[in-house]
């Protein structure tokens, strides 16, 4: 039998042991990109539960597995957190009759309900998963429970299946065989099963050793860059949008290029929006005034703004390791008129955010590949907005799951448009009509996301083959919507081979986001190869700021 404190003991070794080898199942990735981050979103998440169950003694089973729910809940990062999370909430759902003591019987009982729970989940399950090794493990502790076992008996027993389930992924999903890896979240399973194994058979001492957290060596670590209260070249941040007919969107960029920086038109004809740092926001708005109406006019002085960003630099700075996510940026305010419809988006880098801030978001959530946000970070940043109704817009395939899941923990009205990417995200914001329905709006931008094509372009964090292609760590690697079309030597020469991969006779428009790695300078190099290359194409160039991508590439 396992008492209150014995559960919580498993509970904490598990969550200890998972944190100890995440980085064994983050290199379990498929895709050689650096973006493997299933270990440490399932440590992430355990670790949430964890802090709730802190609130508790080890009194009755069903306090402690409500907490485990709560906490899973709230913290869980990425796809495989979110799994993980339903899986701890089927597993609770089935102790909910326990008091004081589980059974071998109630732990397979339990084990089965976490099975199912985590299957109901996933829209459309795929075998050869976590889901795979949750279903194995639980049938093993059901076939010991029945054979009279006792409770450490049955999770022996389910370890065991999980193992054996684990070994058995890459006969069923042939993606993992030809990457020679199992799967990375079955992975994470395995290692919980084994923690909770370690939890309820370890002596006391053997248990206050695996418990006590190794202080890591501290690396030494450049200093982070401070924001000077420097003079600010074009200072005033100028946005509007222009209402027109056959609005010529080109003419209006080469215009303003000579007038400012930071430029971005986005256009679909009738409509165009324009951001713009100037020294002369008077002049811009005469000359785009001879386009169309002019609306929501906004003029922001930097220089005001860039003392105040240098004076509290630290509580404004992307913090992507921390537990709260949520970004505060400068002109982000909840303190303004309630309406009736807002938009949460999950951006990587500080130039990426500024962008979807000028094209209406309220508010920015720092994540992306490699840093996930958690299903809380998500639930504040919905309650922050002040809004009857909130969009999230994750812009990651890993990030809309725990989206999905923050519509559960609020009380209000979440809609969820399922970007899987930035480019995507911006696509969706052009068809967002402020003074449409929710519904409307989300059916509106679910079709305009399809209209663009992402690109992506990275390095390799270990040597694979793809297809015909031959890859090496450390190689430069372009994705087309989200699978490897070049590999090559540089940036430029991948982002070039990427683009020709993604343009075709119907494309028009060619936007490229720079990443955290890169400069002006190499940056201005590929916009002009780009542009010669393709003079039919409109090539726009922005500093997305976005770490470990060197390009996102957006061609519509």
């Amino acid at each position: 039998m396992i008492n209150g404190l014995a559960f919580k003991n498993m509970l904490l070794a598990a969550a200890r042991h998972l944190d100890q080898q995440k980085d064994t199942v983050n290199a379990l990735n498929v895709f050689p990109v650096p973006d493997g981050d299933t270990g440490t979103n399932m440590s992430l998440t355990l670790n949430s539960a964890i802090k709730e169950l802190e609130q508790a003694g080890s009194g009755e089973i069903k306090r402690l597995a409500s907490l485990l729910t709560r906490g899973s809940l709230m913290g869980a990062r990425g796809n495989s957190g979110v799994i993980l999370s339903q899986f701890f909430r089927g597993f609770s759902d089935g102790l909910a009759h326990v008091q004081t003591e589980i059974s071998g019987e109630d732990l397979a009982h339990a084990l089965v309900m976490a099975s199912q729970t985590t299957y109901r989940a996933v829209m459309r399950p795929v075998e050869g998963t976590m889901l795979t090794v949750a279903r194995v493990a639980a049938e093993h502790a059901v076939q010991a429970s029945e054979g009279g076992a006792g409770a450490e008996e049955v999770l022996r027993a389910a370890l065991e299946g999980a193992r054996t389930a684990l070994a058995d992924t890459p006969n069923i999903l042939p993606v993992l065989k030809q990457a020679g890896v199992v799967d990375a979240g079955g992975q994470g399973l395995v290692c919980l099963f084994e923690g909770f194994v370690m939890g309820l058979t370890a002596t006391p001492e053997e248990l206050e050793q695996l418990l006590v957290a190794a202080v890591p060596e501290k690396k030494a670590e450049a200093a982070a860059p401070k924001l000077e209260q420097e003079v600010v070249v074009n200072k005033y941040c100028t946005e509007f949008i222009i209402l027109g007919s056959g609005i010529d969107a080109v003419k209006i960029r080469g215009e303003l290029e000579q007038k400012g920086d930071s430029l971005l038109v986005v256009s679909d004809g009738d409509v165009v929006k324009v951001h713009v740092h100037t020294d002369h926001p008077g002049q811009v708005l005469e000359f785009c005034g001879q386009f169309g109406d002019l609306t929501e006019i906004a003029i922001d002085n930097m220089r005001l703004q860039n003392q105040e960003f240098a004076s509290h630099e630290e509580s404004h700075r992307l913090d992507y390791s921390a537990g709260n996510n949520v970004v505060d940026f400068p002109g982000n305010s909840v303190d303004g008129e309630p309406k009736p419809l807002g938009i949460v988006a999950v951006v990587p880098g500080e130039g990426l955010a500024e962008i979807f801030k000028s094209l209406g978001v309220d508010y920015v959530v720092a994540g992306g590949q490699t840093m996930n946000p958690s299903t809380e970070d998500l639930v504040r940043a919905v309650d922050s907005v002040n809004a009857e109704a909130v969009i999230i817009l994750p812009n990651n395939k890993n990030v809309i799951f725990s989206a999905q899941q923050a519509r559960e923990l609020t009380e209000k009205t979440v809609g969820v448009v399922p970007t899987r990417s930035v480019p995507q995200g911006i696509s969706a914001l052009m068809y967002f009509v402020a003074e449409d329905p929710l519904e409307e709006n989300l059916a509106a931008m679910e079709e305009g996301m399809r209209e663009v094509k992402t690109g992506e372009v990275t390095y390799a964090v270990r040597s694979t083959v793809a297809g015909d292609l031959h890859i090496e760590e450390r190689d430069i690697i372009g994705l087309a919507e989200g699978k490897i079309a070049v590999v090559g030597s540089t940036p430029t020469a991948v982002a070039q081979d990427l683009v020709r991969t993604m343009v075709d006779e119907d494309s028009s428009v060619i936007s490229i986001y720079y990443g955290s790695d890169l400069d002006d300078q190499a940056a201005q190099e590929l916009h002009e190869l780009i542009s010669t290359e393709f003079p039919d194409c409109e090539v726009e160039v922005y500093p997305g700021g976005q770490p470990l991508y060197y390009y996102i590439v957006s061609v519509e």
